[in-house]
């Protein structure tokens, strides 16, 4: 097993009286960046600056400049609350505070979906400049300097994803003076007079110009014939230039969804003469306003996948490498609350399974698995199948009387054929459910046969993570399973799901009423009325609440829903609630 990584800080460390540490987030080009919790103002990310940034950078200024953006109260910029210091072991570590956002980075979308369809690109596109307009309009200008997907969070907290611009860790005012060895932006999305020593605000549209690129074609205007972990300034900065002497494709090469209009914009913001491109941010917004965006008929992603084809390094036997292009869903968005759980599986198995080459770097194993336990009706299987979605993984669900056999040893044939395929086909997630009855306890009076088969199935898991292969097990009885499923190399994760808490529910009854034709609902208390119910219970009772409806020809209305509360009774006991809430805390529900 890996070593865990060691940050700075570690969870319910308090800084300067005011901040409590809640978990490590991840590193960044600056620093470590972990979720805080302020003891007045709640949560809040806290970025630990890296020394030997703080000590190739002039802290006055950074500080001068934190100062300034704390004042930019906008809802498309990450709201930047204090810097200051504080002293661990007798060191000094200078920080800065911010706005916390649930959701993701734009670069961490584009890993899972490639490319977006033209109109979520522009929508983001149209966040992104709104908020660079906002730092142009200073005065002096704020010139933000990197500008890539890393730095565009996404807000998935409203019904409208809205993109924020972030870390201002580079940012400068535009008469200040600065040289590229002092920078740490991407030179990939360099304007070209950024080599040269000079940043204006045009140089963040052009950056930003190559964002919206990427976001439609799912590439680069530009392609680069050097390593991503190559890392000598000067040659980088050569290569770069030198590449860009080649006009880039139209966006509508790569995606059908462009129309001329709309390359036109985009490759505006792109020209490398400092007069053919937009100014400010504000000229780039002013020419996407209006734009007729046709329907587009076909993704993007079969073009892109071509191109790459075309461009990919052959392989020592001179043929291509593969690209695999992912499909999914809307993954975690349609899951109703559960929010902990939806940050803790990101944090910990989706990140380090979507950015596997960043976690290697600092050795920090992939997971193997995760078992998912709780009452019945509290949605693990449809976790598992949203989780496959976020991802983009092939997904493969295995229930006991797939893998039965009436001949001996048929059972651990199945067992290898079934992890063959998943190899084959990786990266897949096999999703075991009722696993207490494939996987019991070698214990007692249990047979033989089934013990080999639970042996094999073991031995097919374990690290089973590097052949690409990811395992959900969902049980609603997590005593009866063999113990030996959880043991590190395996099964990493071991998460309960609870029935839904009020804001859960709140949650759930607004998302199974969408789209439906409905009276005025107070959701609030019908949440109250609906305490101990789980996940599919308040699906029922949206369901019974609508039938009811249908037949009388009406919206519909709180009393129909409340009728259904006070005919069905919760699936689940509180004395059964009790028991699993006992196995979390001593793992067992004696």
């Amino acid at each position: 097993m890996a070593k865990k990584y060691v940050g700075i800080l570690t969870k319910g460390d308090q800084i300067n009286d005011t901040y409590t540490v809640q978990f490590f987030i991840g590193q960044g080009a600056f620093g470590e960046v972990y979720r805080i919790s302020h003891k007045y103002l709640g949560t809040q990310v806290l970025k630990v600056f890296k020394d030997e940034y703080v000590q190739r950078a002039d802290i006055e200024t950074v500080t001068l400049e934190a100062k300034i953006l704390s004042k930019l109260t906008h809802p498309n910029i990450v709201r930047v609350f204090e810097t200051n210091t504080f002293e661990k072991n007798g060191i000094n570590y200078f920080f800065m505070t911010m706005g916390f956002v649930s959701g993701e980075t734009l670069a961490q979308l584009l890993i899972r979906k490639i490319e977006l369809p033209v109109p979520i690109a522009l929508s983001i596109q149209k966040d992104l400049l709104t908020g660079l307009h906002v730092t142009h309009s200073q005065t002096p200008p704020i010139i933000h300097r990197d500008i890539s997907p890393d730095n565009v969070l996404l807000s998935y907290e409203g019904e409208k994803t809205v993109a924020m611009l972030s870390d201002f860790g580079l940012a400068q005012f535009s008469d200040y003076a600065s040289h590229i060895s002092t920078a740490a932006g991407k030179y990939t999305y360099f304007a070209p007079e950024c080599f040269w020593d000079t940043y204006l605000p045009a140089s963040d549209v052009f950056a930003a110009g190559i964002v919206l690129y990427r976001m439609i074609t799912g590439v680069h205007p530009w392609e680069y014939n050097f390593d991503s972990g190559y890392d000598n300034p000067e040659e980088i900065a050569t290569m770069i230039i030198s590449s860009r002497k080649k006009s880039p494709k139209k966006p509508s090469f790569y995606a059908d969804g462009c129309n001329d209009r709309l390359d036109e914009v985009i490759m505006k913001s792109l020209e490398k003469d400092l007069e053919n491109r937009y100014k400010n941010a504000s000229e780039f917004l002013e020419a996407l306003t209006g734009l007729e965006i046709p329907t587009s008929t076909k993704s993007a992603t079969t073009k892109v996948d071509e191109h790459k084809k075309a461009i990919a390094p052959l392989t020592e036997e001179g043929t291509p490498r593969n690209y695999k292009v992912r499909h999914q869903g809307k993954g975690f968005d349609e899951i109703a609350g559960m929010h902990e759980l939806k940050e803790t599986l990101y944090h910990d198995v989706i990140l380090p399974l979507t950015e596997k080459e960043l976690y290697e770097q600092y050795k920090v194993s992939v997971p193997n698995g995760m078992l998912l336990y709780g009452p019945p009706g509290c949605g693990k299987t449809f976790i598992a199948q949203k989780f496959a979605d976020e991802v983009g993984y092939n997904f493969i669900t295995i229930n006991p009387s797939d893998l039965a056999s009436i001949y001996v040893h048929g059972t651990q044939e199945k067992i290898g054929k079934l992890f063959s395929e998943a190899r084959e086909k990786a990266p897949t997630i096999i999703f075991i459910d009722e696993v207490d009855a494939i996987l019991p306890k070698r214990e007692g009076d249990l047979q033989h046969s089934y013990a080999s088969e639970v042996n094999e199935f073991l031995a097919q898991m374990t690290e089973c993570g590097k052949a690409g292969i990811f395992i959900i097990a969902a049980t609603n009885r997590p005593d009866k399973i063999d113990s030996a499923i959880t043991r590190t190399g395996r099964l990493d994760k071991v998460v309960y799901l609870s029935p839904p808490d009020k804001t859960a529910r709140i949650e759930m009854l607004q998302l199974y009423f969408r789209d439906r034709p409905i009276d005025s609902l107070d959701f609030e208390k019908l949440a109250e009325l609906t305490e101990s119910y789980v996940s599919s219970d308040i699906s029922f009772l949206v369901n019974e609440s609508a039938r009811d409806a249908l037949k009388e020809r009406v919206k519909i209305s709180q009393s129909h829903i409340e009728n259904a509360i006070q005919r069905h009774k919760p699936s689940v006991s509180l004395k059964q609630i009790k028991l699993y809430e006992r196995f979390k805390n001593n793992r067992s529900f004696d």
